[in-house]
């Protein structure tokens, strides 16, 4: 996404200044009308899935104008990094008691996770345990790992208690701990790259996941033949709130839509 200006190293350092979301616009009916108010609001219209936007700490007021992109607001990734820069100025971080680790940013469900893994060009990680605790005490252990610099912003995360989420992954199902999966080329199905014992000690886990994200390689895709091939192959996602009729072609079931 817009890849010019996210990308450089001067936004990323002032993004650190910043809780970033990324959102999945029709896949969670609350978030959808978040993001209606967030983004149409003032224009009307049916939600796209994509837009960039700048919100106050609470959330409740909007400090830049939303726009389809970060490119449709600022000249370049220079001009977006001073702006943002100005912004975290205004609103300096509140100090915490003690220490404080970031939860894990994950995704409504695997089967979501996997989807936008694929979408992202990025594996992904699925926490697995036999009950909700279990999760819990795995997902903070993955918490105190996953922000160092050269994890962050590596893998996309997801976690279950139950096995048949792991169906479309051969081979998982019978896994408990942290799983790495590589989607495919569709968001469909995920290849299991390694089972990481939940007993694994952080500095291991830590271990073995830069060596996971040091070895993916991501599918290539060229858009206009990814969406020709997957129509043509009948390679279709159901999102949980209805694609707005104007962005399907006539190609496209009403049941859903070509996955990204």
């Amino acid at each position: 996404m817009d890849r010019s200006f996210l990308s450089g190293a001067e936004l990323i350092k002032v993004s650190r200044d910043f809780v970033c979301i990324r959102t999945a616009t029709y896949e969670d009916k609350q978030e959808a009308e978040f993001l209606k108010w967030a983004f149409v609001a003032r224009t009307g219209g049916d939600l796209r899935n994509f837009g960039y936007c700048l919100l106050s700490p609470d959330g409740q007021r909007q400090l830049r104008r939303s726009t389809r992109g970060p490119n449709f607001a600022y000249q370049n990734s220079a001009a977006m990094a001073a702006d943002l820069r100005m912004i975290a100025r205004q609103y300096p971080a509140k100090a915490t008691a003690g220490e404080s680790t970031p939860i894990v940013p994950q995704m409504k469900s695997v089967r979501l996770g996997i989807n936008v893994a694929s979408c992202d060009g990025l594996p992904s990680v699925v926490v697995v345990g036999k009950d909700q605790a279990e999760v819990d005490q795995l997902k903070k252990k993955l918490s105190g790992v996953i922000w160092d610099k050269e994890l962050v912003g590596k893998f996309i995360y997801a976690s279950t208690t139950n096995p048949a989420d792991l169906k479309v992954v051969p081979g998982a199902q019978s896994k408990t701990g942290f799983l790495v999966i590589k989607p495919d080329v569709y968001g469909l199905k995920g290849q299991l790259i390694q089972a990481i014992d939940g007993s694994a000690s952080s500095d291991d886990l830590r271990r073995s996941l830069s060596v996971a994200a040091n070895a993916f390689t991501r599918n290539s895709k060229t858009h206009g033949l990814h969406v020709r091939n997957g129509r043509q192959g009948g390679k279709l996602w159901k999102t949980e709130v209805p694609v707005p009729a104007r962005v399907r072609s006539p190609s496209r079931s009403p049941r859903g839509r070509s996955p990204r």
